[in-house]
């Protein structure tokens, strides 16, 4: 497709088009007109970005939970907190989550900052970064003894990814011992169907405060709500 595009175009007129979006991004001129422009001669995604690099540079930010830190403190925090030490205490260790980023997701923001906050709950975290194969993620949640694996979904493949992943679990005989939910872009309908496949619990962007995020996954891997109440009172 994309040959058969290129041999159909113009160069000229993608050459031309190119140029006049470079001398607009030097100069600080609209570039949607000549994005347009651009998109009608033929340019991809790829020269297009490519010129706005030659301009701009790229930005890369850093990616990673070392060190990173969310404004997390109060009651409810201290709460969750308590229904970690809990099960820390009747378990030997403490609970770990596998934060799983699968598949071509960029972006990593979201996934991060629930590791951030689970690390402020008490969980030990494990995470290996964006664009993970399933594989992956289930080699390492058996690996690192995984309490609860939890994916980051946000490509509209939730479905696909967690069928594959409990598949995978299943197949090297690590289900049902690791529990795993889900967070991401899930439409309402989607969610009775990802808990028919043996999610066990599922998050959007409806769920936004982080501590009861990570609440409901302690209920998941069954934290005692006695502690919690304690830590309450």
């Amino acid at each position: 497709m994309l040959r058969a595009t290129k041999a159909k175009r113009s160069q000229a007129e993608v050459d031309r088009t190119l140029r006049a979006l470079r001398d607009a991004a030097k100069t600080g001129t609209n570039l949607m007109p000549l994005s347009i422009a651009c998109a009608k001669a033929g340019v991809t995604t790829g020269e297009w970005s490519d010129a706005l690099r030659e301009v701009f540079g790229e930005y890369r930010p850093a990616t990673g939970v070392e060190g990173q830190r969310l404004p997390l403190e109060g009651g409810k925090v201290d709460a969750v907190r308590a229904r970690a030490d809990a099960w820390a205490a009747a378990h030997g260790v403490r609970p770990r989550i596998v934060v799983g980023k699968p598949g071509l997701d960029g972006h990593s923001n979201g996934s991060e900052m629930i590791a951030v906050a689970a690390k402020h709950a008490g969980f030990d975290v494990v995470y290996g970064g964006i664009r993970l194969s399933v594989p992956e993620i289930v080699q390492s949640a058996i690996e690192e003894d995984a309490s609860v694996v939890g994916l980051s979904v946000l490509s509209g493949s939730h479905l696909e990814i967690a069928r594959m992943v409990l598949d995978e679990l299943a197949k090297q005989g690590a289900e049902p011992g690791i529990p795993v939910v889900l967070g991401g872009i899930v439409p309402d309908d989607d969610v009775p169907k990802l808990r028919a496949l043996g999610i066990r619990d599922v998050f959007t962007p409806k769920d936004f405060d982080l501590m009861t995020v990570m609440d409901r996954i302690l209920d998941v891997i069954g934290a005692p709500r006695e502690a919690q109440h304690a830590a309450s009172a």
